[in-house]
Protein backbone atom coordinates (compact mmCIF):
# COMPACT_ATOMS: atom_id res chain seq x y z
CA UNK A 1 0.00 0.00 0.00
CA UNK A 2 1.20 3.36 -0.55
CA UNK A 3 1.37 5.90 1.97
CA UNK A 4 0.11 9.05 1.04
CA UNK A 5 2.34 12.24 2.32
CA UNK A 6 0.53 15.24 3.69
CA UNK A 7 0.37 18.31 1.75
CA UNK A 8 1.97 20.32 3.71
CA UNK A 9 4.72 18.06 4.39
CA UNK A 10 5.78 18.82 0.38
CA UNK A 11 5.94 21.96 0.84
CA UNK A 12 8.44 22.56 3.66
CA UNK A 13 10.70 19.95 1.76
CA UNK A 14 10.39 21.83 -1.58
CA UNK A 15 11.45 24.77 0.61
CA UNK A 16 14.27 23.43 2.23
CA UNK A 17 15.52 22.08 -1.19
CA UNK A 18 15.79 25.79 -2.31
CA UNK A 19 19.63 26.08 -1.71
CA UNK A 20 20.66 28.68 1.02
CA UNK A 21 22.55 31.21 -1.58
CA UNK A 22 18.60 31.73 -3.40
CA UNK A 23 17.26 32.62 -0.16
CA UNK A 24 19.97 35.38 0.66
CA UNK A 25 20.41 36.48 -2.97
CA UNK A 26 18.88 39.98 -2.67
CA UNK A 27 21.42 43.04 -2.66
CA UNK A 28 25.20 42.42 -4.93
CA UNK A 29 28.47 43.54 -5.21
CA UNK A 30 29.40 46.60 -6.84
CA UNK A 31 32.59 48.37 -7.88
CA UNK A 32 32.72 52.16 -8.00
CA UNK A 33 35.94 54.28 -9.04
CA UNK A 34 36.38 57.81 -8.46
CA UNK A 35 38.74 59.80 -11.28
CA UNK A 36 40.00 63.27 -11.55
CA UNK A 37 41.60 63.14 -15.18
CA UNK A 38 43.07 66.31 -14.48
CA UNK A 39 41.91 69.19 -17.05
CA UNK A 40 45.39 69.56 -17.97
CA UNK A 41 47.02 72.49 -16.53
CA UNK A 42 47.31 74.64 -14.07
CA UNK A 43 44.82 77.28 -14.56
CA UNK A 44 44.84 79.49 -11.13
CA UNK A 45 48.13 81.51 -12.05
CA UNK A 46 46.20 83.26 -14.87
CA UNK A 47 44.81 85.09 -12.16
CA UNK A 48 47.96 86.57 -11.49
CA UNK A 49 48.36 88.34 -14.49
CA UNK A 50 48.53 92.46 -13.65
CA UNK A 51 46.89 93.30 -16.67
CA UNK A 52 45.23 92.20 -20.16
CA UNK A 53 48.68 92.10 -22.15
CA UNK A 54 50.45 89.84 -19.53
CA UNK A 55 46.92 87.68 -19.05
CA UNK A 56 47.34 86.69 -22.95
CA UNK A 57 50.86 85.57 -22.74
CA UNK A 58 50.05 83.46 -19.61
CA UNK A 59 47.20 81.97 -21.66
CA UNK A 60 49.34 80.96 -24.63
CA UNK A 61 51.77 79.44 -22.58
CA UNK A 62 48.78 77.48 -20.39
CA UNK A 63 47.16 76.22 -23.16
CA UNK A 64 50.74 74.88 -24.71
CA UNK A 65 51.00 72.69 -21.26
CA UNK A 66 47.57 71.60 -22.25
CA UNK A 67 48.62 69.99 -25.26
CA UNK A 68 52.02 69.06 -24.11
CA UNK A 69 49.92 67.18 -21.63
CA UNK A 70 48.36 65.33 -24.50
CA UNK A 71 44.79 64.05 -22.77
CA UNK A 72 44.16 61.57 -26.01
CA UNK A 73 47.58 60.02 -25.04
CA UNK A 74 46.67 59.98 -21.42
CA UNK A 75 42.88 58.60 -22.51
CA UNK A 76 44.33 55.40 -23.50
CA UNK A 77 45.78 54.97 -19.81
CA UNK A 78 43.33 56.05 -17.88
CA UNK A 79 41.19 53.12 -20.08
CA UNK A 80 43.16 50.87 -19.13
CA UNK A 81 42.77 51.36 -15.63
CA UNK A 82 39.37 51.32 -15.62
CA UNK A 83 39.33 47.82 -18.09
CA UNK A 84 41.92 46.64 -15.07
CA UNK A 85 39.10 47.15 -12.30
CA UNK A 86 36.00 46.77 -14.34
CA UNK A 87 33.49 49.73 -12.41
CA UNK A 88 30.31 48.99 -12.51
CA UNK A 89 30.14 52.75 -12.29
CA UNK A 90 32.64 55.77 -12.41
CA UNK A 91 32.67 59.39 -11.33
CA UNK A 92 34.71 61.60 -13.48
CA UNK A 93 35.79 64.91 -11.98
CA UNK A 94 37.69 67.53 -14.89
CA UNK A 95 36.26 65.90 -17.59
CA UNK A 96 36.78 68.90 -19.96
CA UNK A 97 35.94 70.73 -23.13
CA UNK A 98 39.09 73.00 -24.49
CA UNK A 99 37.23 75.38 -27.29
CA UNK A 100 38.68 77.53 -29.44
CA UNK A 101 37.66 80.71 -31.76
CA UNK A 102 39.05 83.57 -33.58
CA UNK A 103 41.12 85.88 -31.62
CA UNK A 104 38.78 88.85 -30.09
CA UNK A 105 35.66 87.36 -31.34
CA UNK A 106 32.45 87.97 -29.01
CA UNK A 107 31.04 84.87 -29.67
CA UNK A 108 31.54 81.83 -27.86
CA UNK A 109 34.39 79.46 -28.98
CA UNK A 110 32.70 76.68 -30.78
CA UNK A 111 35.55 74.67 -32.30
CA UNK A 112 36.47 71.62 -30.28
CA UNK A 113 40.29 70.57 -29.55
CA UNK A 114 39.69 68.23 -27.02
CA UNK A 115 36.34 66.38 -24.98
CA UNK A 116 37.92 64.59 -22.86
CA UNK A 117 34.66 62.57 -21.94
CA UNK A 118 34.15 61.40 -25.55
CA UNK A 119 38.07 60.53 -25.87
CA UNK A 120 38.09 58.47 -22.75
CA UNK A 121 34.97 56.19 -24.14
CA UNK A 122 36.33 55.68 -27.59
CA UNK A 123 39.64 54.68 -25.87
CA UNK A 124 37.61 52.54 -23.93
CA UNK A 125 35.99 50.94 -26.76
CA UNK A 126 39.03 50.83 -28.75
CA UNK A 127 40.61 48.14 -25.30
CA UNK A 128 37.07 46.34 -25.70
CA UNK A 129 35.20 47.86 -22.89
CA UNK A 130 31.77 50.52 -23.17
CA UNK A 131 30.54 52.74 -20.95
CA UNK A 132 27.82 54.89 -21.49
CA UNK A 133 27.86 58.93 -20.22
CA UNK A 134 24.94 58.69 -17.45
CA UNK A 135 24.45 62.27 -16.17
CA UNK A 136 26.84 64.97 -17.15
CA UNK A 137 26.88 68.35 -15.28
CA UNK A 138 28.43 71.63 -16.80
CA UNK A 139 30.69 73.13 -14.27
CA UNK A 140 33.11 75.92 -14.59
CA UNK A 141 32.88 77.83 -17.84
CA UNK A 142 35.29 80.39 -18.99
CA UNK A 143 36.54 81.98 -22.34
CA UNK A 144 39.57 84.25 -22.51
CA UNK A 145 42.20 85.76 -25.08
CA UNK A 146 45.42 84.25 -25.35
CA UNK A 147 47.63 86.11 -28.10
CA UNK A 148 47.04 83.99 -30.99
CA UNK A 149 42.66 83.11 -30.41
CA UNK A 150 40.35 82.84 -27.93
CA UNK A 151 40.09 79.23 -25.63
CA UNK A 152 37.32 78.62 -23.92
CA UNK A 153 37.26 76.02 -20.82
CA UNK A 154 34.32 74.00 -20.04
CA UNK A 155 34.60 71.24 -17.08
CA UNK A 156 31.95 68.56 -16.54
CA UNK A 157 31.49 66.15 -13.65
CA UNK A 158 30.14 63.22 -15.11
CA UNK A 159 29.29 59.54 -14.27
CA UNK A 160 29.85 56.44 -16.28
CA UNK A 161 27.93 52.97 -16.68
CA UNK A 162 29.78 50.28 -17.93
CA UNK A 163 27.71 48.19 -20.74
CA UNK A 164 26.95 44.72 -19.20
CA UNK A 165 26.72 45.21 -15.71
CA UNK A 166 24.14 44.23 -13.80
CA UNK A 167 23.65 47.75 -11.64
CA UNK A 168 20.65 48.40 -12.44
CA UNK A 169 20.37 52.80 -12.81
CA UNK A 170 17.18 54.90 -12.72
CA UNK A 171 16.54 58.67 -12.49
CA UNK A 172 19.24 60.81 -12.16
CA UNK A 173 19.80 64.34 -10.87
CA UNK A 174 22.45 67.34 -10.80
CA UNK A 175 22.84 70.78 -9.77
CA UNK A 176 25.85 73.46 -9.06
CA UNK A 177 26.59 74.75 -5.58
CA UNK A 178 25.21 77.84 -4.84
CA UNK A 179 28.22 78.47 -2.68
CA UNK A 180 30.76 79.51 -5.55
CA UNK A 181 34.33 81.44 -5.73
CA UNK A 182 34.70 84.48 -7.61
CA UNK A 183 38.05 85.04 -9.16
CA UNK A 184 39.09 88.09 -10.44
CA UNK A 185 41.13 88.31 -13.58
CA UNK A 186 42.98 90.65 -15.91
CA UNK A 187 40.25 89.24 -18.61
CA UNK A 188 37.21 89.62 -16.20
CA UNK A 189 35.31 88.05 -13.39
CA UNK A 190 36.00 84.28 -13.69
CA UNK A 191 33.07 82.32 -11.47
CA UNK A 192 34.28 78.96 -10.49
CA UNK A 193 31.28 76.88 -10.30
CA UNK A 194 31.56 73.76 -8.75
CA UNK A 195 28.51 70.69 -8.45
CA UNK A 196 27.47 67.02 -8.34
CA UNK A 197 25.94 64.17 -10.56
CA UNK A 198 23.64 61.55 -8.82
CA UNK A 199 21.83 58.42 -10.54
CA UNK A 200 19.32 56.27 -8.33
CA UNK A 201 20.88 52.77 -8.60
CA UNK A 202 20.51 49.07 -7.57
CA UNK A 203 21.85 45.61 -7.48
CA UNK A 204 19.99 42.74 -6.70
CA UNK A 205 16.90 44.37 -5.90
CA UNK A 206 18.76 46.81 -3.18
CA UNK A 207 18.66 50.38 -4.26
CA UNK A 208 21.36 53.00 -3.25
CA UNK A 209 21.98 56.20 -4.51
CA UNK A 210 25.44 56.89 -6.18
CA UNK A 211 26.71 60.52 -6.10
CA UNK A 212 29.72 62.15 -7.62
CA UNK A 213 31.37 65.41 -6.70
CA UNK A 214 33.73 67.62 -6.86
CA UNK A 215 34.65 70.46 -4.04
CA UNK A 216 35.98 73.69 -4.30
CA UNK A 217 39.76 73.77 -4.75
CA UNK A 218 40.98 77.08 -3.11
CA UNK A 219 38.84 77.82 0.23
CA UNK A 220 37.97 75.87 3.24
CA UNK A 221 34.94 77.59 4.14
CA UNK A 222 33.84 77.79 0.63
CA UNK A 223 34.42 73.84 0.47
CA UNK A 224 32.82 72.94 3.51
CA UNK A 225 29.60 75.28 2.68
CA UNK A 226 29.28 72.86 -0.26
CA UNK A 227 29.65 70.02 1.43
CA UNK A 228 26.87 71.00 3.62
CA UNK A 229 24.51 71.28 0.81
CA UNK A 230 24.75 67.95 -0.05
CA UNK A 231 22.58 66.76 3.39
CA UNK A 232 20.36 69.54 2.81
CA UNK A 233 17.02 69.66 1.29
CA UNK A 234 16.65 69.12 -2.20
CA UNK A 235 20.30 67.65 -2.19
CA UNK A 236 21.43 63.90 -2.92
CA UNK A 237 22.03 62.78 0.55
CA UNK A 238 19.52 64.72 2.27
CA UNK A 239 17.90 61.15 3.34
CA UNK A 240 19.11 59.92 6.66
CA UNK A 241 18.51 56.42 5.65
CA UNK A 242 18.41 55.55 2.16
CA UNK A 243 21.75 53.75 1.27
CA UNK A 244 24.09 56.04 -0.81
CA UNK A 245 27.62 56.08 -2.12
CA UNK A 246 29.40 59.30 -2.26
CA UNK A 247 32.91 59.55 -4.53
CA UNK A 248 34.99 62.15 -5.71
CA UNK A 249 37.42 64.96 -5.34
CA UNK A 250 36.57 66.41 -2.37
CA UNK A 251 39.65 68.35 -1.86
CA UNK A 252 39.80 67.48 2.08
CA UNK A 253 42.90 65.98 3.46
CA UNK A 254 41.04 64.32 6.64
CA UNK A 255 44.80 64.44 8.13
CA UNK A 256 45.85 67.40 6.92
CA UNK A 257 45.23 69.09 11.09
CA UNK A 258 43.50 72.41 9.66
CA UNK A 259 40.91 73.73 8.21
CA UNK A 260 41.61 71.76 5.28
CA UNK A 261 40.39 68.77 6.96
CA UNK A 262 36.68 70.46 7.60
CA UNK A 263 34.86 69.67 4.65
CA UNK A 264 35.60 65.78 5.04
CA UNK A 265 34.40 66.18 8.73
CA UNK A 266 30.59 67.24 7.01
CA UNK A 267 30.53 63.73 5.58
CA UNK A 268 31.66 61.86 8.35
CA UNK A 269 29.75 63.93 10.96
CA UNK A 270 26.88 62.69 8.94
CA UNK A 271 27.80 59.23 9.57
CA UNK A 272 29.31 58.14 6.27
CA UNK A 273 32.17 55.45 6.67
CA UNK A 274 35.47 55.64 4.45
CA UNK A 275 36.16 52.82 2.66
CA UNK A 276 39.81 53.33 3.76
CA UNK A 277 38.36 54.06 7.11
CA UNK A 278 41.33 55.98 8.81
CA UNK A 279 44.27 54.71 7.09
CA UNK A 280 45.78 57.53 4.98
CA UNK A 281 46.50 56.77 1.27
CA UNK A 282 48.23 58.92 -1.37
CA UNK A 283 45.51 60.11 -4.39
CA UNK A 284 47.33 63.48 -5.48
CA UNK A 285 50.82 64.74 -5.93
CA UNK A 286 52.04 64.82 -9.66
CA UNK A 287 53.61 68.20 -10.99
CA UNK A 288 51.50 70.02 -13.42
CA UNK A 289 53.51 68.97 -16.56
CA UNK A 290 53.24 65.24 -15.81
CA UNK A 291 56.64 64.77 -16.68
CA UNK A 292 58.17 64.34 -13.19
CA UNK A 293 59.24 60.29 -12.84
CA UNK A 294 58.01 60.42 -8.94
CA UNK A 295 54.80 62.32 -7.14
CA UNK A 296 55.99 66.04 -5.88
CA UNK A 297 53.43 66.08 -3.22
CA UNK A 298 51.61 63.19 -0.75
CA UNK A 299 47.95 64.50 -0.54
CA UNK A 300 44.38 62.36 0.88
CA UNK A 301 41.79 64.01 -1.45
CA UNK A 302 39.78 61.83 -3.03
CA UNK A 303 37.41 59.42 -1.32
CA UNK A 304 34.54 56.67 -1.67
CA UNK A 305 32.51 56.69 1.37
CA UNK A 306 29.24 55.08 2.42
CA UNK A 307 26.17 55.32 4.74
CA UNK A 308 24.62 53.26 6.35
CA UNK A 309 27.08 51.17 7.23
CA UNK A 310 24.94 48.67 7.86
CA UNK A 311 23.53 48.62 4.15
CA UNK A 312 27.51 48.21 3.16
CA UNK A 313 30.53 46.02 3.60
CA UNK A 314 33.89 46.43 1.85
CA UNK A 315 35.13 43.85 -0.01
CA UNK A 316 37.89 45.47 -1.82
CA UNK A 317 39.53 48.76 -1.71
CA UNK A 318 42.62 50.27 -4.40
CA UNK A 319 44.11 52.93 -5.78
CA UNK A 320 45.14 53.24 -9.50
CA UNK A 321 47.41 55.39 -11.14
CA UNK A 322 49.98 54.51 -8.81
CA UNK A 323 52.60 54.39 -11.49
CA UNK A 324 53.91 56.14 -14.67
CA UNK A 325 51.70 55.04 -17.44
CA UNK A 326 54.10 55.46 -19.81
CA UNK A 327 58.20 56.08 -20.60
CA UNK A 328 57.45 59.61 -22.33
CA UNK A 329 56.04 62.60 -21.40
CA UNK A 330 53.48 63.00 -20.31
CA UNK A 331 54.54 60.26 -17.78
CA UNK A 332 51.13 60.46 -15.84
CA UNK A 333 47.40 59.76 -17.11
CA UNK A 334 46.02 62.21 -14.17
CA UNK A 335 48.25 64.44 -11.85
CA UNK A 336 45.75 62.65 -9.37
CA UNK A 337 45.51 58.72 -8.59
CA UNK A 338 42.31 57.20 -8.62
CA UNK A 339 40.00 55.26 -5.78
CA UNK A 340 37.79 52.19 -6.73
CA UNK A 341 36.55 49.87 -4.16
CA UNK A 342 34.00 47.20 -4.43
CA UNK A 343 31.15 47.05 -1.96
CA UNK A 344 28.60 44.73 -1.04
CA UNK A 345 24.98 46.28 -1.20
CA UNK A 346 22.98 44.63 1.58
Amino acid sequence: MTRRIPFVLVLVAAAMAVPASTASAAGGDVTVMSRNIYLGADIIGLATAPDLAAFKVNAEAMYGVVKATNFPARAVGLAAEIKAKKPDLVGLQEAATWSSGTAGDPAAATKVDYDFTKLLLAALKKQGMKYTVVVDQVEFDFEAPTVTQDVRLTMHDVILKRTGSKVKTGKTSKSRYKVITEIPTAAGLAKVYRGWTAVDASIGGRTFKFVNTHLEAYGAGIRESQAKELFAAGGPLSSKTKPAILLGDLNSDPTSGDAEADAYKVFTGAGMKDVYGTKRVQTFGMDEKLIDPKPTSNVWIDHILYSPSKNFSVRSKGIVGTKPFRKVAPLWASDHMGVVAKLRVK
